[in-house]
């Protein structure tokens, strides 16, 4: 009797974590869903919150920390005067506790240049000290994965917005970008939570550069 006993807490335990693994799952691709039909500031602030919300509760699924860190990012480059900073604060534990989570993983890394990207969109005084760390961060990411196309947009992004002074400019992110293109249009989806974003960013820097030829 004793051991039917632990063999149904068991299972009943198990079913649980399988639950709570799925409700998580679930209520993530509802709100990067609902963020994927938007540019307004507010409701990606909402769904960074909600999305920082799971990730309190499950602090071990680096994907929460990920996409919560990810979410306030992104909606610093949406954010009406002011806001922007305050929002790049919002997201940097979520971004340092899912690279020390997936400290070798290539879309940790491409976050963590991209958040720096943003502190620098933020107040542009910071380029000269936060610059070489988005780019170096970027680079780890390439070395990663070489297929990962948001790794090169980050690199493209940072090279393009360094002075020519500094090594950056057009003519030298011109041949990033065009990898970063040809990473994205060979970039398959495997899963729906594998992190997809960046293609929107890639045509407006790829217009950007074509418009000043």
């Amino acid at each position: 009797m004793r051991a039917f006993t632990t063999f149904l807490l068991a299972l009943l335990t198990t079913g649980f974590v399988v639950q709570g693994q799925t409700n998580w799952e679930q209520s993530l691709k509802e709100e990067l869903a609902q963020l994927d039909k938007t540019t307004d500031f507010t409701i990606w602030q909402q769904g960074a919150e909600k999305i920082g919300n799971l990730a309190a509760a499950h602090p071990e699924e680096w994907l929460l920390q990920y996409y919560t860190g990810w979410a306030y990012t992104q909606s610093s480059f949406r954010a009406p005067d002011g806001e922007a900073d305050p929002s790049t604060e919002k997201a940097e534990p979520y971004v340092k506790k899912a690279l020390a989570l997936q400290p070798d993983n290539t879309e940790t890394l491409t976050l963590m240049a991209y958040w720096l990207s943003a502190r620098i969109n933020a107040k542009s005084s910071r380029g000269m000290s936060l610059g070489p760390d988005s780019r170096n961060y970027s680079d780890k990411a390439i070395k990663a994965d070489s297929a990962n196309p948001r790794a090169y947009l980050m690199k493209a992004l940072v090279v393009y917005h360094t002075p020519v002074l500094f090594g950056g400019g057009k003519k030298k992110a011109a041949p990033i970008v065009e990898e970063a293109g040809q990473r994205f249009a060979d970039f398959k989806l495997k899963d729906e939570l594998e992190p997809h974003w960046g293609n929107d960013i890639f045509k407006e820097l790829e217009k950007e550069l074509q418009a000043q030829d």
